[in-house]
């Protein structure tokens, strides 16, 4: 589900930038969505995004290494990439992209792709928690790049089910 989700937004680089950073950095949606152009540190194949604004847990980063191909292409395509004060998430009309019109495509992206769950902004974290479990990451690991003070938050977003664990373990 979740690359078919990626997929449909493939005319679309900066929800697919959008999704893809917000899973495997764990960003909530206001930390990534207030990131600006001079928020952005490009190397070679990944980049960290700085949060400067609106971070829950303070300042830090956004790791961006599965989500750099999506990253930078819409980097490239950015229209205002040479403003450093832009934000990194416009829309159209160069405004800086809001959960609620995000949440709206989700919604119809849900439809269209028959899948009968609500994913919105804020659910992409849950289920970026819930990756990072299943492929086996540490509980410190996810806890770093959530950017908590603890593990004991992993009980609250980690959405996976015995029968996930089952199938990975029939995989092994």
């Amino acid at each position: 589900e979740y690359d078919s989700f990626v997929k449909y937004f493939s005319e679309s680089p900066v929800i697919q930038a959008y999704i893809t950073l917000a899973v495997e950095s764990l960003g909530r949606p206001q930390e990534v969505l207030y990131t600006k152009i001079k928020d952005l540190e490009l190397y070679d194949n990944y980049a960290k995004v700085y949060i400067s604004e609106h971070g829950k847990e303070g300042i830090g980063f956004l790791q961006c290494i599965e989500s750099f191909p999506y990253v930078i292409k819409w980097y490239s395509n950015h229209p205002l990439k040479n403003d450093k004060n832009a934000f990194l998430f416009i829309n159209q009309n160069y405004e800086q992209l809001k959960p609620r019109t995000i949440n709206n495509l989700f919604k119809q992206a849900c439809e269209d792709l028959k899948i009968n769950k609500p994913i919105t902004c804020y659910s992409l974290k849950r289920n970026g928690v819930t990756f990072s479990r299943l492929r086996g990451d540490s509980d410190v690991e996810i806890q770093h790049k959530a950017r908590w003070t603890s593990t004991k938050y992993l009980k609250n977003y980690d959405l996976s089910t015995q029968e996930d664990s089952f199938k990975i373990q029939l995989a092994k």
